[in-house]
């Protein structure tokens, strides 16, 4: 019994060992010194820019192909001229980059107070997403079980990791920035950090937006001179940021995923391939 459960155990953690690396990387990257960390953030955007959009490709896909299925005939050749070709990859491609900058940036910025949650993030992933696809396993086709699955789990996954998120953002202590006008908290905040490098140019930049939220949620609530408009920019952009950056995260994962269940998948039909073609 207990060789049996050390070896479901171990089938367990090998089944999810891709997200694990997905993880491990992005925070090994975001852990690494200024210098180090640009000369390997080219490859780091590239690398989470492909993660991302296998996820948002798969989403997509499998919206067109239900639309095809849905409205045209199964001997229609615009089936073949709608599915989805270059237009549609360029499009993930680019949304998959402005993702993966948001992400690798806010990584460079994040407390360690936020690296548990994100690390129990895909624990929880992992959870929702088996016991959804138990849910679904009665009513959707099999073959396209992990895929639904994996579209249907983004919004709630990420919902409730920007929400532990921005409460982490609220209880962890914030700089004081009572008094002082917008560019004077820019100024004393940002002094020390490097934009020379492209790297450094974007943390300056995701630095900036953290302070402006700061000052404007503390400011309209400690002046008088200051009203409503102020805190709403500041709450706005605390949501923003923590759900965009989740949802990058999520999606991160999510992509991973994707990418490892088509490998899992098309790796039988190329042995079926070449034992065809060995006994032809």
């Amino acid at each position: 019994m207990p060789g049996g459960q050390s070896r479901g155990w171990r089938a367990l953690a090998w089944s999810h060992a891709h997200l694990a690396l997905a993880v491990l990387v992005v925070l090994f990257w975001s852990l690494l010194g200024d210098r180090l960390a640009g000369l390997l953030f080219l490859p780091a955007w590239v690398l989470v820019t492909q993660l991302i959009a296998a996820g948002s490709l798969e989403a997509a896909r499998l919206r067109r192909r239900a639309w095809l299925d849905q409205y045209l005939r199964d001997d229609s050749p615009w089936h073949r001229w709608l599915r989805g070709g270059a237009l549609m990859v360029a499009r993930h491609q680019l949304l998959g980059a402005c993702l993966a900058l948001l992400l690798l940036v806010k990584m460079r910025l994040l407390a360690w107070v936020d690296w548990p949650l994100l690390l129990l993030a895909v624990v929880g992933l992992v959870v929702l997403r088996n016991g959804l696809r138990r849910r679904l396993a009665r009513h959707v086709i099999g073959d396209h079980l992990p895929a639904v699955t994996r579209r249907l789990v983004v919004v709630p996954a990420a919902g409730l990791l920007g929400l532990a998120l921005v409460v982490a953002a609220l209880w962890l202590p914030q700089p004081y920035l009572i008094g002082l006008g917008w560019e004077e908290a820019l100024l004393r905040h940002l002094q020390g950090r490097d934009a020379a490098s492209l790297l450094g140019f974007f943390e300056r930049l995701g630095s900036a937006v953290e302070i402006t939220q700061y000052w404007a949620m503390q400011n309209a609530v400690e002046s008088l001179r200051l009203g409503a408009p102020l805190a709403l920019l500041g709450w706005l952009l605390l949501l923003l940021t923590q759900s965009a950056f989740a949802w990058a995260y999520v999606r991160l994962l999510i992509g991973a995923d994707a990418l490892r269940r088509e490998g899992r998948r098309s790796a039988p039909v190329a042995s079926r391939s070449r034992g065809e073609g060995e006994s032809s």
